[in-house]
């Protein structure tokens, strides 16, 4: 039950970090025409802006975070074997194929490559190894 917890502390707390930095990046990409255009048309208020992120990005991430707490858990019982930093190899590996499977396609758009390299890099070092030691460090 920890490594399910710990999936939703974790993706909790990304969502904390995403909401206001994504909406100052969809606010800064309104210079150019596009679907930032009309995502947050001009005149959009950052902070309502970074509210509905905010509210988005918690239904999500906490979401995907419980499921990968419950494949952390099944894999504890089976494979609990350390390497790669990680208290649970399997786990990471398997969290960095789901980041680099997300983060591919959006490699092909040279506007968003940045944003999509940082955010599947975050994701995989919060899911794949902070939320391993978390959740092993639960009592």
């Amino acid at each position: 039950m920890g490594e399910v917890f710990a999936g939703f502390i974790v993706g909790y707390a990304l969502s904390l970090a995403l909401a206001p930095l994504a909406a100052i990046a969809l606010l800064r990409a309104n210079a150019q025409p596009g679907v930032a255009q009309r995502l947050a048309p001009e005149g959009t208020n950052v902070v309502a802006l970074a509210v509905v992120l905010h509210l988005f990005g918690v239904l999500v991430l906490t979401a995907v975070g419980i499921v990968l707490g419950m494949a952390l858990a099944g894999l504890e019982d089976r494979r609990p074997d350390a390497g790669l930093g990680s208290p649970n190899a399997v786990f990471t590996v398997m969290v960095i194929a789901l980041a680099a499977a997300l983060v591919i396609p959006a490699i092909a758009v040279p506007a968003i490559r940045p944003y999509a390299l940082a955010a599947g890099a975050v994701f995989a070092v919060v899911f794949g190894w902070a939320m391993p030691w978390l959740a092993q460090a639960a009592p």
